[in-house]
């Protein structure tokens, strides 16, 4: 191939070759200007000088004009678009001189030849296969170079359907090279390429949909795992319109076929995704007492429920700010709560009625990002870490107002979550705690407050607080 051939001769020799085309074509310039030289090498000359001077003219078209275009255009250069331009020009060339150097009558040539083709295009009706293939998918921009496709079908000729996935690197006039995420080099055919189906897992450009299944025992409180899981979930770099989502999907086993669907920006993106989740269900489902099945049965729930005493409930309260005679009362009502790494605790824009406290790990608050390093993607920007002692959410529980924020877990971490409707309780009967939390309230807000934007008031604020708890 032409980019085969670019790579390997080195610079010296490029230089000697052009030195000797360029002696090869005045000799023949100089030859033709000389009267005194005989007729033969008159006309050899005249041949060497339109063969060099052909020959020159396509390097240079395809240098200032070919490699300039087709480089926008994400086209391995010399690819194969440049390479197919490239010989149809000499191939016209070849025959502009055969009729105006040579002599040769073209209408002769073609009556002569048309035997000749019929002939080498039957021999050659594989690699013309590939050729016209490669030409098909060339002009109809299936994918460029860089694109991450899967190529599905009867490729190897065997029974049934196979699957390749891999990146675009080259694209030649006989064969496709798709690199795949181990590092190796497939290469097909284009024929093999034009009679598979081809999904590209990156055009259009834009978010993709991926899915993985897990199988669970049925249990009563299905509803609770599907919720849990959705929340787990959030910790899936995601954009917030497009949020990741679990359905019960169907039964097997004898269980229920729960479906993880989250959105991919690109193949790399996808896969990393899909490594989390399935991590993610491992941990979540059997921590909350969900078994998990298989061909072999049911595995073992891992619940980790430890109840708090009600000392360690006053030092949360206290650290809040709350009085500590309300501990008792919401001993039996806290919940606590542990985490996995890169597990969603709460995700922006999603209902919330809790608040969070953090014991152990560490948290961070994060903001989706698209980047194309290390791989085209989606990632999590980091805009503030929560440690043991610090507390989130508190807008939610004291307004009903929507999360403000993504949390997501860095670590393994430990959290107390207060729930509405125990604080509820203790609000009601003890209401002049309010005009403490309000003081909770805007401080917080201050703290995340954009500039030049208005602040809520406090009479808003307490307004909120008391429709929401009904006082």
């Amino acid at each position: 191939m032409f980019r085969d051939l670019r790579v390997q001769v080195s610079s010296a020799r490029r230089i000697l070759a052009a030195a000797l085309l360029t002696l090869g074509l005045l000799g023949a310039a100089g030859a033709l200007l000389l009267r005194t030289t005989p007729p033969m090498l008159q006309k050899n000359a005249q041949l060497v000088f339109w063969i060099l001077g052909g020959y020159l003219g396509v390097r240079l078209l395809a240098w200032v004009l070919l490699d300039p275009l087709l480089s926008d255009r994400r086209t391995s250069v010399p690819g194969f678009a440049r390479d197919l331009v490239v010989l149809s020009l000499y191939a016209i060339g070849g025959v502009v001189l055969l009729h105006r150097v040579a002599g040769v009558n073209l209408m002769a040539l073609l009556s002569t030849g048309a035997i000749a083709a019929a002939v080498v295009g039957l021999s050659l009706q594989e690699t013309l296969g590939n050729l016209f293939a490669g030409i098909s998918m060339h002009l109809e921009r299936a994918f460029q170079v860089g694109d991450w496709i899967e190529v599905t079908g009867n490729i190897r000729g065997g029974p049934g359907r196979e699957v390749f996935v891999g990146q675009v690197e080259a694209t030649t006039w006989r064969t496709l090279h798709l690199r795949t995420e181990n590092g190796d080099t497939d290469i097909f055919p284009n024929r093999t390429i034009a009679q598979a189906v081809v999904t590209n897992l990156y055009a259009p450009s834009g978010l993709h949909r991926r899915t993985t299944r897990v199988i669970l025992e049925p249990h009563p409180d299905l509803h609770l795992a599907l919720e849990a899981l959705t929340q787990a979930l959030g910790g899936l770099p995601h954009q917030p319109s497009h949020p990741p989502e679990v359905v019960a999907h169907s039964f097997d086993l004898g269980g229920v076929v729960l479906e993880v669907r989250w959105w991919a920006l690109g193949f790399r993106h996808g896969r990393a995704a899909n490594f989390q989740a399935c991590r993610l269900m491992a941990a979540v489902l059997p921590r909350l007492g969900f078994p998990l099945l298989g061909p072999h049965g049911a595995t073992t729930p891992h619940p980790r429920i430890k109840p708090l005493e009600t000392p360690a409930v006053a030092e949360i309260l206290r650290k809040i700010g709350l009085p500590l005679d309300w501990a008792p009362e919401l001993v039996d009502h806290l919940i606590l709560r542990r985490t996995a790494p890169g597990e969603g605790i709460i995700r922006e824009g999603d209902p919330g009625e809790s608040l969070f406290m953090v014991l152990a790990g560490k948290l961070q608050v994060v903001k989706v990002a698209e980047r194309t390093e290390p791989y085209t993607g989606l990632f999590w920007d980091v805009l503030a870490e929560l440690g043991p002692g610090m507390w989130f959410g508190e807008a939610s529980l004291l307004t009903g107002a929507p999360r403000n924020a993504t949390v997501v877990a860095a670590n393994v971490c430990q959290l107390v979550e207060i729930p509405k409707a125990a604080f509820e309780q203790c609000l009601k009967r003890d209401p002049k705690v309010l005009e403490g939390l309000l003081d909770l309230v805007e401080a917080r807000a201050a703290e995340h407050s954009q500039p030049g934007k208005a602040r809520t008031g406090r009479d808003v604020w307490l307004a909120q607080m008391k429709r929401w708890f009904r006082l």
